[in-house]
């Protein structure tokens, strides 16, 4: 009898680069039965066979582009549970379907409750596996289509002082008011050196995202709703470590699956980026849907401003995604230095302005609270809502 012909790309290099939609992770004798069946299966051209044992260690650029991973699970072996756990927590967006031997109802229904998308039994039925991929894959299109992962918002100040951290707890708070909520807004605090959302907020975390540094393998959805803390403008704050921590050896993968996560639970995330750059800063910044680069008028700002935008274009971040924002715009007929100047200078439009308010902002926050709690009118918060409303509509 003539076979048909393999419908699987069969890799037996663990360095060898991985990608396409569906990838399926067994022991080889598993894999054996789906690459010598003589029953044509219609797979996807880019699944992809990686021959592991069940506790064999799979790198996160094994993953680079899976949507739906079949992974072979052995729930006797520590080694093998633990591997699952990484996944689930470093691509929470990646769609699992868990191969067992012997499956009893228990366990099967133990890992559905867990996030396991599917379970399929070994050894493999061909047909049968063809069909979980199938679903599973058109569940991923779905979630794309109905944008059910929340988009992301990166706050970058041009220097030190331009008030970025302000612009961005008015903004989180702008934004939950015109999405109410429990779960809608999510700002995170990357800024691991200087980072002091929480105290222009009011609040004293108990668990912050050091945590999550921390957690390495063992992040998952529960820890990671152990640093949400709950705030009384609407939204939900990931504060920053009370302690200075260096962040030129941090895992960048381990930083996305933190942020992933938070997409995963929230509608709309804010992030605050840390002034000094770095691999993962930079990383969190391409996973960005939108940029917000905060400045001012003086000299200084402009001129980061102009080599921040610089930077932006050497790492391919489109244009369109970029958004500059004068802070601390004085809102008198005459002033020495314009919106048009700037926009001259930097070769770019302006896309907002926000009003000069020092003595209102600066009360607000040594205690501890937002402008909109002053119960006074403020041209700032003004400013700051139709930011939010223009973000909102999908466009600053």
């Amino acid at each position: 009898m003539t076979k048909t012909a393999n419908p699987f790309q069969m890799i037996e290099k663990m360095n060898a680069k991985l990608s396409g939609r569906s990838l399926i992770v067994a022991s080889g004798r598993y894999l054996d039965t789906l690459r010598e069946s003589d029953e044509p299966i219609r797979w996807q051209e880019s699944t992809t066979l990686l021959a592991l044992p069940a506790d064999g260690e799979l790198s996160s650029g094994m993953l680079s582009d899976v949507r739906v991973l079949v992974l072979e699970v052995d729930p006797g072996s520590e080694g093998s549970l633990r591997r699952l756990a990484t996944v689930r927590a470093l691509f929470p967006s990646v769609s699992i379907i868990v191969a067992l031997l012997n499956a009893n109802v228990s366990l099967v229904r133990t890992l559905i409750r867990q996030g396991v998308t599917d379970v399929a039994e070994l050894p493999f039925a061909p047909d049968n596996l063809a069909a979980q991929i199938l679903d599973a894959l058109s569940s991923q299109h779905e979630i794309a289509e109905n944008g059910n992962l929340a988009s992301v918002t990166a706050i970058v100040q041009a220097h030190g002082g331009s008030g970025a951290t302000t612009v961005l707890t008015h903004l989180a708070q702008a934004i939950a008011n015109r999405t109410p909520g429990s779960h809608s807004v999510c700002l995170m605090d990357f800024d691991l050196q200087g980072g002091d959302a929480a105290s222009y907020l009011g609040v004293s975390p108990k668990v912050a995202m050091d945590a999550l540094i921390d957690a390495g393998s063992r992040l998952d959805a529960d820890l990671f709703r152990s640093a949400v803390t709950e705030t009384r403008y609407g939204f939900s704050l990931v504060a920053a470590p009370e302690v200075i921590r260096p962040i030129d050896k941090l895992d960048t993968d381990h930083l996305l699956a933190s942020l992933r996560l938070a997409r995963s639970m929230f509608e709309y995330v804010l992030v605050d980026l840390p002034p000094v750059w770095s691999d993962w800063s930079l990383s969190l910044l391409r996973e960005s849907d939108r940029v917000i680069l905060i400045s001012d008028l003086s000299i200084a700002a402009l001129r980061q401003t102009k080599r921040k935008l610089a930077l932006f274009d050497e790492i391919d971040i489109p244009r369109s995604r970029v958004d500059i924002v004068l802070n601390r715009m004085e809102r008198k007929l005459f002033r020495s230095v314009s919106e048009s100047d700037v926009a001259d200078t930097l070769g770019r439009p302006i896309t907002k302005t926000l009003s000069e308010e020092k003595a209102q902002i600066g009360a607000s926050q040594d205690e501890g609270r937002l402008v909109t709690e002053s119960g006074s009118r403020s041209r700032f918060v003004s400013d700051i809502d139709a930011l939010a409303k223009d973000l909102l509509r999908g466009g600053a």
